[in-house]
């Protein structure tokens, strides 16, 4: 159920989400490489951790950057950019700080918490879901300076590094296992039940936004689920802003907006979406939500 805020506690949730989405978008004015990715996660968590303290989050990854830099240049200055590596040498050294070390390791037992898919919850509980112990993984090799790519399979977010000796895929929800390409492929195949033909594009690096965008599509299906439609409200703003033509988000946000009484909100989103798409299959539905969403607007005018 919807939660009773007092106005005061309105207001106050609502400037924080302001906050949030000028945050975010200035993140999103970078080429997409250059993308924060550790910012942009913390800017998520805050919508569900508002007095969220960025600095122990980005002191700690660069923590965890000085370890692993040692392991693998020890007798260089820890600011000194590390040699190319042979792929083992790079994920072992990733592997030994991250998953022996600090024991991050896969939430299977609670796979759908939300803290899941935030990083700073992520960190304090070393445990996460695929694309969020990714990110980490990422955001740690960034900083010792190894280019780690993230892979958007199906059903399971992976990381791919590219040395000298070739490239090899990588599973932190499964503590670092190193993979071959075709090892890879057959545990997608596995994964989608081979009911799916093996697709090449499912082992391409993605885009900082569609990363991003994952993350945000986990976090709105879990608010919605809960009935928490503020939160999920401020997702798929966050959603738009990264992929303003996702039609998809903007119906979904319409029936947000209905849950929270935004009633000309929800019509103009409703509306958006069927001129967009006129021969949706939910067409007649839309049109009578739409009349319905008309006449309450008139009543309330």
């Amino acid at each position: 159920m919807v939660k009773c805020t007092s106005m005061s506690e309105q207001f106050s949730r609502d400037t924080q989400y302001e906050r949030i989405y000028h945050a975010f978008a200035a993140l999103l004015d970078a080429d997409d490489e250059a993308i924060d990715l550790t910012h942009a996660a913390l800017l998520m968590a805050s919508i569900e951790y508002p007095d969220v303290d960025f600095a122990p989050t980005l002191a700690y990854l660069d923590l965890l950057a000085q370890r692993t830099r040692a392991i693998l240049s020890p007798s260089t200055e820890q600011t000194t950019a590390i040699e190319p590596q042979a792929p083992f040498a790079v994920v072992e050294a990733l592997n030994t700080v991250l998953f022996e070390e600090e024991q991050f390791h896969g939430n299977q037992e609670d796979y759908y918490n939300l803290n899941n898919s935030f990083l700073n919850k992520v960190i304090e509980l070393r445990t996460g879901i695929p694309i969020t112990l990714s990110l980490l993984y990422m955001e740690v090799a960034r900083r010792v300076g190894v280019h780690i790519d993230g892979i958007g399979a199906p059903y399971h977010f992976l990381v791919r590094y590219q040395g000298q000796e070739g490239i090899i895929y990588i599973d932190p929800f499964l503590q670092g296992m190193i993979m071959s390409e075709e090892s890879c492929r057959e545990r997608l195949r596995k994964l989608t039940q081979y009911q799916s033909e093996f697709q090449e594009k499912w082992l391409q690096p993605v885009s900082h936004r569609y990363l991003l965008l994952r993350i945000l599509n986990n976090l709105k299906r879990i608010y919605i689920n809960d009935d928490q439609f503020q939160s999920a409200l401020a997702i798929c703003n966050l959603i738009l802003l990264i992929a303003p033509h996702e039609d998809h988000a903007r119906r979904e946000r319409g029936y947000i907006h209905i849950q929270l009484k935004h009633y000309s909100r929800a019509l103009r989103d409703l509306t958006t979406y069927l001129d967009a798409h006129p021969d949706t299959d939910d067409r007649y539905e839309l049109r009578n939500q739409i009349k319905s969403l008309r006449n309450i607007i008139a009543l309330l005018n």
